[in-house]
């Protein structure tokens, strides 16, 4: 048998039959010599030759399903993708901005009328639920609404005795379930499954022991974000400190390829906190023979880096498991459909004044959405979960790129503070007119410059909370060697004066408003970034395509200051000195031009032709 020649290499049913039917005539020449069809020994080759083709196609398929690249499997492509990083969605939420009315009396004081907002003002509570008119799809709030809190809201008059008070909050396609798990003796890396479809994520995990457990990306890490009210709220507008929080109750959720969500917890079957591991000379080595042939490899990674337990087991205690389900193609919802409006959870702020008054506000709650509900769309394909997956394996969760800081700014969620334009540059790109410290320049550190809203949605400076918060976010995803410098933009603000002329036979009040309003929409702020310069010629071709305007005879930027800073920037700019070529440019120190003011900042006249 040794001396016999075999060929390894066969794959396919024919390379089977032909080598087999080569081997019986080499080996066994004057045995068996009968190779037609009909033939029984032809049987029992094509027999082998179909076992050996099955076998050979599923070792190549197992094969391939072990590399990222290659797999077909969804469950396959799920577990790794897990593995570089990836979590996988079963569905994508809608959203849209949701306007919620509310009727206020109104009082006299002094022979003047007002809105008693301070009585009748009413709390939306986070999370209410609104449903669409057309389709049925559940939508909640995302922000609690205070209608006693004036600085953003609309104020209309209706009549003698009420003012109609509208504020707006974002608005996501979801819906909040419940559901109970009980659990008896702790066990270890205990497994929980929650069946459900569209589910979005975790809201929260409460034990019947008033525990509260942490969703962690993965158990070894055992601090979490942790939201502290903020006691200074009223004066920098930020609702909530960020804080670091190590946890022993913590757990990992996956989503499974049958759109199950999974819940894991650790293996600690005490009461003992769950500490970190310290490395010592003594545990260092643990499980490890101490050599000098191979110092690369002379500890134990896993006893130095991970905890002991990867966090508590539950025991003896109720679960109760608050998630999110929905989302999908049919969340997409058109505008003005979102118009049914669950008010149980709405309550007065400083409580119920009674009477039929009461009645009358509470009832008068009402909401839509004047913009349409985008976003949504249903669950990863194939080949998503693979590049996204590539993808999370290279960026390690990590911002690695000037851009990566940028977004990763700006997805500060707003409960920490509202950050609205950000710009960064390295460090010795900065100008030395705006340096304030006496060392030397550090190549590796980045200057991170960013901006604030207030209620209002102008710009304003950041307070030193919301770039504290800033701070312990990005030091989760910074680098090791990058250096991050939070400093404060510019804002400078100006207003627009333009005259034109108008062809015969259009009106000139309308086509001054009609060209007010494409310049309210130019100088949006939400579309200018920070060292954005201001282009004259642009504004001139958008002043004339403004149907009725014959010629554009004059465009002028002019400043608006303050030097109290109180209605506008207290920073002023030389407009003129800073205009090349019809371009105004910025200053060197990272600032932004802003119209603070639209409906009063922009001045037009018709001039004759």
């Amino acid at each position: 048998m040794s001396d016999k020649n075999i060929s390894y290499l066969n794959k396919t049913f024919t390379d089977f039959k032909s080598n087999l039917v080569n081997y019986a005539k080499t080996y066994f020449p004057t045995t068996y010599n009968d190779f037609s069809e009909a033939s029984p020994g032809n049987l029992f080759i094509e027999m082998a030759s179909y076992v050996g083709d099955v076998m050979s196609f599923y070792v190549d398929t197992q094969v391939q399903e072990n590399f990222l690249l290659y797999a077909k499997e969804k469950e396959n492509l799920y577990a790794l993708s897990y593995a570089f990083g990836y979590r996988p969605k079963s569905s994508y939420a809608s959203s849209t901005i949701v306007d919620i009315y509310q009727l206020v009396p109104s009082q006299t004081i002094n022979s003047i009328n007002s809105p008693n907002f301070n009585t009748y003002g009413l709390i939306i509570p986070e999370n209410t639920s609104i449903t669409a008119n057309s389709n049925g799809t559940k939508f909640i709030t995302t922000e609690k609404i205070d209608f006693t809190d004036t600085g953003s809201t609309e104020i209309t008059f209706v009549d003698d005795n009420y003012y109609l008070f509208k504020k707006s909050v974002k608005a996501i396609s979801a819906e909040i379930k419940t559901t109970t798990v009980t659990y008896g003796a702790p066990q270890k890396f205990q497994i929980s499954t929650i069946t459900d479809t569209n589910i979005l994520q975790i809201l929260d995990v409460t034990g019947s022991d008033s525990n509260k457990w942490y969703e962690v990306p993965y158990l070894a890490q055992s601090s979490i974000f942790e939201a502290v009210a903020n006691p200074t709220y009223n004066t920098d507008q930020v609702p909530y400190l960020l804080t670091l929080k190590r946890t022993p109750r913590r757990f990992v959720s996956r989503i499974l390829s049958d759109n199950t969500l999974q819940l894991e917890f650790g293996a600690g079957i005490s009461n003992s906190t769950d500490d970190q591991i310290i490395p010592t000379p003594d545990n260092i080595q643990l499980g490890l023979v101490p050599g000098i042939s191979d110092l690369s490899d002379n500890y134990n990674k896993a006893s130095v880096f991970f905890t002991k337990e990867y966090g508590l087991a539950p025991s003896n205690t109720t679960l109760q498991i608050r998630y999110l389900v929905g989302g999908g193609i049919t969340s997409n919802v058109p505008s003005n459909d979102l118009i049914t409006i669950n008010t149980s959870g709405v309550s007065f702020k400083n409580g119920s004044p009674g009477g039929a008054i009461s009645a009358t506000v509470l009832s008068s709650v009402v909401s839509t959405n004047p913009t349409p509900a985008i976003g949504g769309r249903n669950g990863d394909e194939i080949e998503e979960i693979r590049n996204n997956a590539l993808f999370s394996f290279t960026s390690q969760n990590r911002a690695v790129t000037k851009d990566d800081y940028i977004i990763r700014t700006l997805s500060l969620p707003a409960t920490y503070g509202n950050i609205a334009k950000v710009y960064i540059t390295q460090d010795f790109e900065r100008s030395n007119t705006t340096e304030t410290s006496t060392t030397t320049k550090n190549p590796l550190a980045l200057d991170l410059y960013v901006l604030a809203y207030n209620s209002n949605k102008q710009l304003i400076t950041s307070s030193t909370t919301l770039k504290d918060n800033l701070v312990t976010y990005l030091n989760q995803y910074r680098m090791i060697t990058d250096a991050i410098n939070i400093k404060d933009a510019f804002y400078i603000n100006i207003g627009v004066n333009f005259d034109i002329t108008v062809q015969s036979g259009y009106n000139n009040q309308d086509v001054i408003t009609n060209c007010i309003l494409m310049l309210q929409d130019h100088f949006n702020t939400e579309k200018w970034q920070i060292n954005q310069p201001i282009i004259l010629s642009e504004i001139n071709s958008k002043l004339l395509q403004v149907q009725g305007v014959q010629s554009v005879v004059k465009v002028e930027i002019i400043n608006k200051q303050d030097n109290t800073g109180v209605t506008y920037s207290q920073y002023g700019y030389d407009l003129s000195g800073a205009t090349k070529n019809g371009n105004i440019y910025p200053s060197l120190d990272p600032s932004i031009f802003e119209l603070r003011y639209p409906n009063t900042d922009i001045q037009g006249r018709v001039v004759a032709s």
